[in-house]
């Protein structure tokens, strides 16, 4: 008797086709969200698109966590720019500035793990507690880099964020000078 579970494939099979086509599409698929991932910095000035060299580069901090089953990547956020709400801030590590006094309001955006459906609660619960948010003041120069730290400060164990107390926040140039503090800033902070 026949082996009725047994396909033979050619070239010119149709199974050939359909194999070569989802392999393709998977390559296409890989590609555009390679792409879609590395988005431009949000544009936080009016007005043209500057040069580089024209603006201020702000980066959000990483930082790492582990627990015994786990890893979470956890980031700092751009909530506002001098007032002005940044839509989808979760899509955005850095911000463009033109040069001047700015201010930037920033918040810890913790990584939930396979907790899907949290992210948008955790904006909304930034912007209703001042304590895993902050207000940054800093003078931005034309061609300069900054990145914007943090430390959460826990009473408990770090993998909880209900034992999440605040968040100290603050901005170092690309030298590594501290240039802003939240009002949260220990002086004994270090990264």
């Amino acid at each position: 008797m026949r082996n009725l579970f047994s396909c033979k494939i050619t070239s010119r099979s149709p199974m050939a086709r359909l194999t070569r086509l989802s392999l393709l599409s998977i390559v296409l698929m890989s590609i555009l969200q390679a792409c879609a991932s590395a988005r431009e910095p949000f544009k936080a000035y009016a007005g043209d698109v500057l040069p580089q060299s024209e603006l201020a580069l702000v980066s959000g901090d990483v930082f790492y966590r582990k627990d015994w089953l786990n890893s979470y990547v956890d980031t700092v956020r751009f909530l506002r720019v001098d007032g002005q709400t940044i839509d989808h801030s979760r899509a955005y590590d850095e911000v463009y500035l033109a040069p001047g006094d700015r201010e930037l309001e920033v918040y810890y955006s913790w990584d939930m793990g396979t907790r899907i459906g949290l992210a948008p609660a955790m904006v909304s619960y930034a912007e209703a507690h001042d304590l895993i948010s902050g207000v940054l003041h800093l003078e931005v120069r034309a061609g300069e880099s900054y990145i914007v730290k943090m430390k959460p400060v826990f009473s408990g164990p770090a993998t909880d964020i209900s034992a999440l107390n605040y968040v100290d926040f603050w901005v170092e140039d690309s030298t590594g000078r501290v240039v802003s503090r939240t009002e949260f800033s220990d002086s004994t902070t270090n990264s």
